[in-house]
């Protein structure tokens, strides 16, 4: 495992061997795992993925265009019968 500090600007020195996976001037996605680990993203691949993913259930009949509208189909009456009101 390799430390860096943080620095009073928010920046950290990259470690030698971590250097070949970056560009300089490369954007990158952050975000926080589950542990609390920092995880860096090209946003490249970020995009590739989404890219590969867009329109995989398009084609669907079953599946209203509207998320929202489908979402609203799975959840209607679960919270009356989570809370008892309602018989399964």
């Amino acid at each position: 495992m390799d430390t860096v500090t943080v620095s009073s600007h928010y920046t950290v020195k990259i470690p030698e061997h971590f250097r070949s996976k970056l560009h300089v001037g490369q954007q990158m996605a952050i975000s926080v795992d589950a542990q609390g680990r920092l995880i860096l993203t090209p946003l490249e691949q970020a995009r590739t993925i989404l890219d590969e993913t867009f329109g995989m259930w398009a084609d669907r009949t079953d599946i209203p265009k509207s998320g929202i509208k489908y979402m609203d189909q799975i959840r209607r009456g679960h919270r009356l019968k989570d809370l008892g009101l309602r018989k399964k």
